[in-house]
């Protein structure tokens, strides 16, 4: 085992903070295993890391030291090698920094400075009864004080590890490359002087090789709030929407996404490594983006009705023909469990958005909630009849 990174782990007193399921002392079992030759300890570890640590995306107190010390890893020549499924290693802890810098994107500041410091027997006991298994200590003012310190301390961890990880913007291994991009970028997103950390992105341009790469450095450029107006007339389809998705005010950069959506399953498809920026379909973020601008629902109208022609119910009824609908409807007063009255005197964009709804065969089934959730929020009913209706 390499122990170039071990003594980083011993400095924390694991036992002064917790995760997902409690005191975090087995953290610091979990951790040199990421740095072992054992695949075995490897998987533990980062499954650690994912499972407790950053549990669904949820940051706890362990979550900072962690951070620090996997970021101090990453020159550890042992995570050169492939773990027990022949992956990366490398891109695996890069992977799991991108998600914390996401999680990082989530909360906003939260303000302890009115809240009185807790003494150390206050905390001892904390630590005690958590020790203990005693449930209510989860929801206990000290909890949710220590919690929010740590989402305090979050962003200046993530900065921190911005020096590791832009040393892997260019590396030899274009996984491990593209996921430091992925990383970096979620990293300097969450700094107030985001802007001025975009220059490893624009030399790492010049070394992005292939769609997928190339993709994740547009992206990110526009996330830091860099001009990616230059790509829209890229010959790439895909680099020309990842452009367009932070040029918000942009008609030209309207066009593009609306252009991409004629088609919103063959934009599933364009990366064999997907952007982290897209946790879900990618068509999804297409149309979020697009359905948040401030231009008429005629403008957006073709990319809308092909959305709707793809859709399924389910979690489609929350990622597209829902959000759809409520832009389609916009301003409709609704109350929880109270369907408001239906849409009336309807102007011909809307007419189209509800004829294409009708034409779905996969946005009618009955035992729906989402899909019925979705119909309620404007005020349609669950009639398919009776939309068609509203639409003649």
């Amino acid at each position: 085992m390499s122990s170039t990174k071990t003594p980083l782990v011993d400095d924390v007193n694991w036992s002064r903070l917790f995760h997902a399921y409690g005191v975090a002392s087995d953290t610091a079992r979990h951790l040199p295993g990421l740095v072992s030759d054992d695949d075995a300890a490897f998987d533990e570890a980062l499954d650690h890391l994912h499972g407790a640590v950053l549990h669904q995306g949820t940051v706890y107190p362990a979550t900072v030291p962690s951070l620090r010390i996997v970021a101090g890893m990453l020159h550890d020549q042992g995570l050169r090698r492939r773990d027990g499924h022949g992956r990366s290693r490398l891109a695996s802890l890069l992977e799991w920094i991108d998600a914390v810098g996401d999680s990082a994107s989530w909360y906003e500041d939260p303000d302890v400075s009115d809240t009185a410091e807790p003494t150390d027997e206050d905390v001892d006991a904390f630590y005690r009864a958590m020790a203990a298994d005693d449930e209510e200590v989860w929801g206990s003012e000290l909890s949710q004080y220590l919690w929010a310190r740590s989402i305090a301390e979050l962003p200046a961890a993530c900065r921190e590890a911005l020096t590791p990880v832009s040393a892997f913007l260019t590396d030899e291994d274009e996984t491990v490359r593209s996921a430091a991009l992925d990383a970096y970028v979620r990293l300097a997103a969450v700094q107030p002087d985001r802007a001025t950390l975009a220059g490893p992105l624009a030399t790492a341009v010049d070394a992005a090789s292939g769609r997928d790469e190339r993709a994740v450095v547009v992206l990110g450029l526009g996330d830091l709030g860099s001009d990616t107006t230059r790509w829209l007339s890229d010959d790439d389809p895909a680099i020309r929407a990842c452009a367009a998705l932070s040029l918000t005010g942009s008609a030209e950069a309207t066009a593009v996404l609306v252009e991409a959506l004629q088609d919103p399953l063959a934009v599933d498809e364009w990366f064999t490594r997907r952007p982290s920026r897209f946790d879900m379909r990618v068509h999804f973020g297409l149309m979020a983006n697009l359905l948040a601008r401030d231009v008429d629902l005629a403008e957006i109208l073709p990319a809308c009705l092909s959305a709707i022609r793809v859709a399924q119910g389910g979690l489609w009824s929350d990622m597209t023909w829902g959000p759809i609908l409520l832009r389609t409807f916009p301003g409709v007063e609704f109350l929880p469990g109270v369907r408001p009255d239906p849409p009336q005197n309807l102007e011909e964009a809307q007419k189209a958005v509800l004829r294409e709804m009708v034409a779905n065969d996969d946005l009618w089934d009955r035992r729906d909630g989402n899909a019925n959730l979705a119909r309620m929020r404007v005020g349609l009913p669950d009639d398919r009849d009776a939309v068609a209706g509203l639409a003649s």
